[in-house]
């Protein structure tokens, strides 16, 4: 199956290197042969949630022919927000959506803050701030993907390093998903830090372009 991955960066939800981003998307090219083509969506704090969603949505509905949403950090949390919305409003979901460590509940509960503290290059006081600048006058718990409903979802994958903070947080979605009936592949990565998708160090894009492979 021929698809179009539609890629929401990461970034904290409030910056955006364009040159990193071409990089990016020009690696998924190689790895996965596909179509990739790049949501330039709106930043926090200017435009808080749900304003990120919807310019993933616009670019998602501007394609002919099947989809794969995919998003990095923050892009992850995009584009799984993307997909709840298009399943609570009843409209056509994508091929598939691939959350490379996400940042799946916007209030932080996963013990592997604590666990991960210091292991990673993430800081949970920094996050915050991002988050907080994202959410505008909007609750944590509404925007927070592994707090939706998934029922009906095309397959997931998602992907995330033990050395995270954001660990447990994105087993606990996959459990979730997994729990409404769909298909949600996990991959677990050993040692990797946020970011490890960057780094060469990890087959994450050879996994990525395996699962897209499958779907059909």
């Amino acid at each position: 199956m021929k698809v179009t991955i539609v890629h929401a960066h990461g970034g904290g939800f409030t910056s955006y290197d364009p040159e990193i981003g071409r990089l990016r998307t020009d690696a998924l090219h190689r790895s996965a042969k596909l179509r990739v083509v790049p949501v330039e969506y709106r930043l926090a704090p200017e435009h808080p949630y749900p304003a990120q969603v919807a310019d993933v949505l616009d670019v998602y509905r501007s394609i002919e022919g099947p989809v794969v949403l995919l998003g990095e950090s923050a892009g992850g949390t995009i584009v799984l927000s993307a997909l709840l919305r298009l399943l609570a409003d009843g409209e056509p979901p994508p091929a598939g959506v691939a959350a490379i460590s996400p940042v799946a509940d916007l209030s932080l509960p996963g013990g592997s803050f604590v666990t991960n503290d210091g292991a990673d290059i993430l800081d949970r006081d920094a996050l915050r701030r991002s988050i907080e600048a994202y959410l505008g006058d909007a609750e944590a718990g509404s925007a927070s993907p592994s707090r939706g409903d998934f029922t009906g979802s095309p397959p997931l994958w998602l992907a995330v390093g033990t050395a995270e903070v954001l660990l447990d947080d994105v087993v606990t979605l996959a459990t979730s998903a997994r729990e409404s009936g769909v298909s949600a592949e996990l991959r677990v990565y050993e040692g990797a830090q946020h970011g490890f998708e960057f780094s060469g160090e990890y087959p994450v894009d050879a996994d990525l372009a395996a699962w897209i492979g499958t779907l059909g």
